[in-house]
């Protein structure tokens, strides 16, 4: 399996698990202000990270200057402005409206690596782009409500996500994920903590008590911590624009497991979505029908 082959599926299996991101989180801030759900989301995150360093005995890496610069500016971009935000305005929008929303973080990526930074994308990247954008639209606008207020804060977030991929990057070339990801962690709670503490609206341990716990555990284990690495992992071996694209199949999975777990049937505008997506994931992939090319060979033979 070649590096993009990798990368492919790193990011694809970071989408199935990223999927559930709304649901967990919306069920995790019942009770409790999104700030407070971020500093325990991110803590139980930590704690995994650590996990996985001390069985890896990483600690070599801790020592590296750049790691800790490069995971500062992640911090700041993608721990507190863009979570803070994103977090912030699934409180005050449906999972829905914050899905289609969210899609514009592909816009401000582009602008970002490829125009700002020059980056260089294949057209057929670029067509698989457009595609698998598309698709994940036609999932989401069916059910897409009036407009909340919360939506502007996730649209704002995506502006500050690709910044702190660029980092990410950078960090990920001079350490393994999880090191790059605890340090991440480390940078970041306190600057939550001095959030809960001048504008939280509930009790830092309230939710310690109840089903909120729970939810935050399983947010902060496998969304936080599971998910960014296959994410970081997946960056790290191509273009973050392509990953997002690719990582649209998320919706996707999203309706999968909202029919199968609470009994919503997808529509026939998301049933019309998934040719597109696939089409999209396959022009991003390299998906080649080495199997058809096989077959024709041993005809002509």
């Amino acid at each position: 399996m070649t590096e993009g082959q990798k990368g492919n599926a790193l990011i694809i299996s970071e989408g199935l698990i990223w999927s559930l991101f709304p649901i967990v989180t919306i069920l995790g801030l019942k009770g409790t202000s999104s700030i407070v759900g971020l500093f325990w989301a991110t803590f139980f995150s930590a704690l995994f990270f650590l996990a996985i360093i001390i069985y890896r005995n990483k600690w070599s890496e801790f020592k590296n200057l750049q790691i800790w610069k490069y995971s500062l500016g992640t911090s700041i971009f993608i721990g507190v402005i863009f979570y803070g935000l994103f977090f912030y305005g699934l409180t005050k929008t449906v999972s829905a409206n914050g899905a289609i929303v969210a899609l514009f973080e592909v816009v401000t990526s582009y602008v970002f690596f490829q125009i700002i930074h020059k980056e260089v994308m294949q057209r057929k990247y670029i067509l698989g782009i457009i595609f698998a954008t598309c698709g994940a639209l036609l999932i989401f606008i069916p059910k897409f409500g009036h407009f909340h207020s919360g939506d502007i804060f996730i649209l704002l977030a995506t502006f500050s996500a690709p910044v702190g991929n660029w980092y990410q990057q950078k960090a990920r070339n001079i350490a393994s994920s999880e090191t790059m990801m605890l340090i991440r962690c480390i940078l970041t709670l306190p600057f939550l903590f001095l959030l809960t503490f001048f504008i939280g609206t509930s009790s830092l341990t309230k939710p310690l008590v109840g089903n909120s716990f729970w939810w935050l555990l399983l947010n902060g284990v496998l969304i936080f911590g599971l998910s960014k690495l296959l994410w970081v992992e997946g960056i790290h071996r191509m273009s973050v624009t392509k990953a997002l694209a690719i990582n649209g199949l998320s919706p996707l999975f999203t309706i999968i497991f909202a029919w199968l777990l609470i009994g919503d049937s997808p529509s026939p505008a998301q049933l019309l979505s998934l040719p597109l997506l696939v089409i999209g994931v396959f022009l991003l992939t390299n998906v080649k029908f080495s199997g058809i090319f096989f077959l024709n060979k041993n005809k002509l033979s």
